[in-house]
């Protein structure tokens, strides 16, 4: 039976797919053991229909429905078969499911496709462990014991944004060659040993990221590397992005303001203080505006989770701006400052009031490191 530990960090809903009898019969072994799985079996073998396992008709045609419904699919068959099945399935590291394949006699457990991301390293040697059989484990970071890009971002709760150089920013740290790491918040510190080609640039007293890689001798536009932050890298930059979710952002807006303004107001403002979208956690405003159907609706279409403070809570709280014709309105002297500072955990507001018309948007980061 898969032990306690092992049951917490599998992938899961996990598929167990066989082809053949003796296959079965290890399908339904591995799904009494691992949390979360179901067994597919051929229609044929009735025993295991019997005992709760699905039935399939075509191997082809499985593959495609399983995909967008499990997070991790075991094969005991060839892997030949495997990857002629998946093949047209398969689209990122950040979106394929974790595929796992061992022969019918449990021997070997392979991880054949999203060792890092999807948890198909983990996976294999779990039911390695199960099975008494040997893992086999190919990716580079693992093979040579050193720090894998993606596992850093998972490890560090960071976001993978921008693969586009994660390739060779990974053939870098496997052969120690040079690349940058720009982390002003020292999110990646607890690699610093690891990394041995890393060149680490130090932003000095919030000086600008220019000026940073200049002060480094460092040209970000021709050596790739680690942007780990809030802000936007410049366009040019060569940089692998990984994204704190560390901002809350504060909103107050007239009665019946459309959503579609609140986001356009929302959206001009960190364009135009080159802050990323994706490093929002939350958005958040005074419980009296908890009915206003434009708040809801702009969170909707941003994707992010709505907070509203009770106003007793945002009046205690001391702001840059507050306003007097707010606090006469609805009883306290900011909204969107003092919404902002409460929704981030030990906050900084980096973006102070922000009006339009009908809005006033500000931003708040979380320095506690999470």
């Amino acid at each position: 039976m898969v032990s306690a530990v092992h049951s917490f960090d599998v992938p899961r809903p996990v598929a167990v797919v066989s082809v053949t009898g003796q296959g079965t019969a290890l399908a339904l072994r591995l799904t009494e053991a691992l949390p979360e799985s179901r067994a597919y079996v051929p229609s044929r073998h009735g025993f295991a229909v019997a005992m709760g396992a699905e039935p399939y008709t075509r191997l082809r045609d499985l593959f495609p429905r399983l995909w967008g419904q499990y997070r991790a699919i075991v094969c005991i068959m060839a892997a030949g078969i495997v990857v002629r099945c998946i093949a047209p399935l398969v689209r990122s590291k950040t979106q394929d499911p974790a595929v796992v394949v061992l022969d019918e006699r449990g021997r070997f457990v392979i991880s054949l496709l999203s060792g890092h991301v999807g948890g198909a390293n983990r996976l294999a040697e779990v039911v390695a462990d199960i099975l008494g059989a040997q893992p086999v484990i190919t990716t580079g970071s693992d093979v040579s014991r050193k720090p894998a890009v993606d596992v850093m971002a998972m490890e560090t709760g960071l976001v993978m944004e921008d693969m586009t150089w994660a390739a060779r920013v990974t053939t870098a740290v496997l052969d120690e060659e040079p690349f940058w790491v720009y982390d002003p918040d020292g999110r990646l510190a607890r690699y610093r040993m690891a990394l041995a080609g890393a060149l680490w640039i130090e932003p000095a007293g919030g000086s600008p990221a220019p000026e940073a890689f200049h002060a480094a001798g460092v040209d970000p536009e021709m050596l790739p590397g680690l942007w780990v932050s809030e802000y936007e890298p410049p366009e040019r930059y060569r940089a692998v992005v990984l994204r704190p979710r560390c901002l809350s952002v504060g909103v107050g807006c007239n009665r019946n303001t459309p959503a579609e303004e609140i986001v356009q107001a929302i959206r001009d403002v960190f364009r135009r203080y080159q802050l990323a979208l994706s490093a929002v956690r939350t958005l958040a405003s005074v419980d009296v505006k908890a009915d206003e159907p434009g708040l809801q609706d702009a969170a909707g279409k941003l994707g992010w989770p709505m907070v509203f403070f009770p106003s007793e809570t945002l009046r205690a709280l001391r702001v840059p701006n507050p306003s007097p014709v707010v606090c006469r309105c609805i009883g306290v002297s900011s909204v969107c400052e003092a919404a902002a500072l409460m929704a981030a955990r030990n906050g900084l507001l980096i973006v102070e009031k922000q009006k339009t018309p009908n809005v006033t948007v500000a931003v708040a980061k979380d320095n506690s490191g999470s």
